[in-house]
């Protein structure tokens, strides 16, 4: 499933390169059965829900606003060289992924509070027992999730 994610964050840059600045879609974010979440342009179920993205003029316009009003005057009278589709891509790329090793963080951090909960009691049932092997397996999952993304990052 990691994979999965790693080939659509790699496609997006190449994705994004392809489309016009002009081009407008819809984008669904919809949550999976174990906690993943799935961006698609297609409603796939009824608890997706319809991100509100700015244009990408609305982005660029307001960097450079923020820009020239923190620079200096005499840095005023050099233009700024703008980025190139694919310095935006990379960007772009970069900013999912540290989202994606974010959300990875949140959800490990939630594991590991629940594990110490449980190991905290003195005496366990069999189906905290059970939960205890599952929570573990899920704390390795988590784990080398973040190890992946901040490889990918620092490509």
């Amino acid at each position: 499933m990691l994979t999965r994610k790693l080939c659509i964050l790699l496609s997006l840059p190449l994705l994004q390169l392809g489309v016009s600045n002009i081009a407008t879609a819809e984008v669904y974010k919809c949550p999976g059965p174990s906690g993943s979440i799935t961006i698609s342009n297609v409603e796939k179920g009824p608890d997706c829900t319809k991100m509100v993205l700015p244009p990408p003029e609305s982005k660029k316009s307001a960097t450079a606003r923020a820009k020239s009003v923190e620079a200096p005057k005499e840095l005023k009278a050099t233009p700024e060289k703008p980025k190139t589709g694919y310095e935006a891509a990379a960007s772009e790329r970069k900013r999912v992924i540290q989202e994606e090793i974010d959300l990875e963080r949140t959800r490990l951090n939630a594991v590991q509070a629940r594990l110490k909960d449980l190991s905290a009691a003195p005496t366990k049932t069999p189906d905290q027992v059970k939960e205890m092997v599952g929570l573990q397996q899920k704390e390795s999952m988590h784990a080398s999730n973040i190890q992946l993304l901040q490889k990918e990052l620092n490509r």
